[in-house]
């Protein structure tokens, strides 16, 4: 057994840790605080063999924020893209509630789930 996606993709793919794009791009760009940089950052994760399991660890650790596995995390959920600094339109703050909600209903089944 391998003991990480890492391991697993050098013995399935031969493809060594320090050749993912994660790891030759600036580590910067997958926190970027812009939409321009979050999307090269996606675009990069597009090309990765780990691109579905790095996915897959960053749902299940619920990660706060940046790309992972080609998608953009904000407060542990995938959202469909990188939000801009500033005041957010009003559409956005309809969807940030939406987002929370999605958030709470996931903690109240994960909580069940467990129990």
């Amino acid at each position: 057994m391998t003991g990480s996606p890492v391991a697993a993709a050098r013995e399935t793919t031969g493809v060594h840790w320090s050749e993912l794009p994660c790891a030759i791009e600036d580590g910067d760009l997958w926190f970027a605080a812009t939409s321009v940089d979050a999307d090269r950052a996606k675009e990069l994760c597009g090309t990765c063999p780990l691109q579905r399991s790095c996915l897959q660890g960053a749902i299940a650790r619920q990660e706060p924020h940046g790309v992972w596995g080609g998608e953009v995390f904000y407060e542990g959920i995938v959202v469909a893209r990188k939000r801009t600094r500033g005041r957010p339109r009003n559409g956005e703050l309809h969807q940030r509630d939406l987002e929370r909600q999605a958030r709470a209903n996931l903690r109240k089944s994960s909580s069940v789930g467990a129990a």
